[in-house]
């Protein structure tokens, strides 16, 4: 067996079926198997970055790792961004890096780029130094992708390693199965139990570790259990359904940004944090601001470079959150006794008063019928006509994840994903493809602004090629809308670095997708549904709303007093 079907044979048997990237150099090795294969289906992106992002957006929609490649040079240059982008949210992708032959490395030969770009940004990287340690090296890329808190795995391909032969039983592989999980410190697990059944007004977080690990019915059972009132984060939103009567949306302790108003309402009122797979990042899973005196944290982390990153807990956790939080139950049911607990009145109406409330602040913008319409506008009108248990929402970077996340209504894990350790531009147009992939009995919409689509939008030739019957939402207020709002300041960028333009609409559907351009806003209903029906025909299809530019949300902290 050569080296290049060695690797093909691990990754049929770790039940991959998809590879995304773009063909170049140092992956010819890897064709005859990929030719064969009856199980791997693999495409090619319109770029090297979009490649690894579909494989991003297949992974989250799907909890399964997903896998990309590239050729050397250049193309490992242009992955880098996907790879920092799944390393910043842990997401386990799998990137086959193409390199020159071994003898030819370190002598600056064309296109030579050293694997090492990716060490900040990857849970582990590895080299195919000889032939017979591929097995060795695939099991451990994927024991490392599947278990503990995830994250990228980048594996570097010399070309004439992967061209050697051996023979078949040293090259023979056996898959690893399901990820290793730890389990918590008994110990700690008291002390947490302790503090959120004497604690006053527990609130309960989640974050991307609660996904990953699929503990959604652990985190609910817990929340009625206490009657905790739970948020999420941003890649962690929809964990929890929102429309339970315990749910706050998004905007986890102390504060963060895209907070509902529910949730800033109720935070002030905790004093017992349960954190669990969130990393408090800056700025936007917390503002930084410090806990109060007299607020307990629990935390618990797969991973403990996040243990008391940001915040010292009261009781730091280090356990896969499944594990944890069953444990976790146990512990405060036998601190309860049988029959009590549950969901409590009270706390159930101070929340939906104060959701209310801050619903009923939006409304005249939702409802707003000034031309240009506004962001806020096309997402409130596009919940309207999606059925939601079958739909997968994705924001963008800026504006448009504003405009999403803290309004839509995310009632099912996995059904909207949100991204933002690392935040680049144009993301959403490869994670929808990827979804789509992974996920190809629901309607994947992703929202996106001009300046992102302008960076990545040639993806929906993909989409449309490939049979992926996305929906593209762009919003376009003519350039970058933060920078259009603040290009008349003298200390920021002039109006040449904001101004953008373009026809999008016209580029998608010369790129074979259906196309509207929406200008009117009592015409947005209509166009979704139009675009709804191309994607039930098997089209992709984008829907271009020319919008004003508008300031993400910001409530100020006397919100609910």
């Amino acid at each position: 067996m050569r080296g290049g079907d060695a690797i093909i044979h691990a990754l049929e048997k770790e039940g991959v079926e998809y590879i995304t990237g773009f063909a170049g150099g140092g992956e010819t090795p890897l064709w005859p198997a990929l030719r064969a294969s009856q199980s791997i289906k693999v495409f090619s992106a319109r770029h090297e970055r979009l490649g690894v992002e579909i494989a991003d957006g297949y992974a989250r929609a799907t909890g399964k790792v997903g896998v990309a490649l590239t050729g050397t040079g250049p193309g490992a240059t242009n992955a880098l961004t996907g790879i920092a982008g799944a390393f910043a949210d842990n997401i386990p992708v799998l990137l086959l890096m193409g390199q020159h032959p071994l003898a030819s490395m370190g002598k600056e030969i064309q296109q030579e780029v050293p694997s090492s770009i990716f060490d900040s940004f990857v849970k582990w990287k590895g080299t195919f130094s000889r032939v017979e340690d591929i097995p060795a090296i695939m099991r451990r890329a994927f024991t490392t992708l599947r278990s503990g808190s995830p994250g990228p795995v980048v594996l570097e391909m010399p070309q004439d390693v992967l061209s050697m032969e051996a023979p078949d039983d040293v090259l023979n592989y056996e898959p690893v199965g399901p990820g290793r999980r730890a389990a918590a410190d008994s110990a700690e697990i008291e002390k947490a139990a302790d503090i959120l059944v004497n604690a006053t007004f527990p609130i309960l977080n989640l974050g991307g570790g609660v996904l990953s690990a699929e503990a959604w019915d652990e985190a609910r059972e817990l929340a009625e259990l206490l009657s905790m009132p739970v948020a999420t984060t941003l890649v962690g939103k929809g964990v929890f359904p929102e429309n339970h009567p315990l749910s706050l949306g998004g905007g986890v302790y102390p504060r963060s940004k895209y907070a509902s108003g529910q949730a800033l309402h109720i935070n002030r009122k905790a004093d017992a944090v349960l954190a669990v797979g969130n990393s408090f990042r800056l700025p936007n899973g917390t503002d930084g601001r410090p806990i109060p005196s007299g607020v307990k944290l629990i935390h618990i982390n797969a991973d403990p470079a996040d243990l008391n990153k940001i915040y010292q807990a009261d009781v730091a956790i280090l356990a896969d959150a499944k594990l944890a939080l069953r444990d976790l139950i146990d512990a405060v049911r036998d601190r309860l006794g049988p029959g009590r607990g549950g969901i409590k009145e009270e706390v159930v109406a101070d929340i939906q008063q104060a959701k209310a409330k801050w619903l009923g602040e939006w409304e005249s913008i939702f409802t707003d019928e000034s031309t240009p319409t506004n962001g806020y506008r096309v997402v409130h009108d596009l919940m309207q006509v999606v059925d939601l248990d079958r739909t997968i929402a994705i924001h963008d970077a800026g504006g448009s994840r504003g405009y999403l996340a803290p309004f839509w209504e995310a009632n099912k894990p996995r059904n909207y994903i949100g991204m933002g350790g690392m935040a680049a531009m144009g993301w959403s147009m490869g994670a929808a493809v990827g979804a789509k992939l992974g996920r190809p009995d629901h309607l994947v919409i992703h929202v996106i602004g001009d300046a992102s689509f302008g960076m990545t939008g040639m993806e929906i030739e993909t989409a449309a090629r490939m049979g992926l019957s996305t929906l593209t939402v762009l919003l376009n207020n003519g350039g970058t809308g933060g920078g259009l709002m603040s290009m008349d300041r003298p200390n920021m960028a002039p109006p040449a670095m904001a101004e953008l333009g373009g026809n999008f609409s016209q580029l998608a559907k010369a790129l074979g997708a259906y196309s509207e351009r929406v200008e009117q806003p009592a015409e947005l209903t209509g166009a979704f549904r139009r675009a709804i029906q191309a994607t039930e025909s098997g089209q992709a299809a984008m829907v271009e709303v020319m919008i004003k530019p508008m300031g993400t949300p910001i409530l100020p902290d006397d919100w609910g007093l």
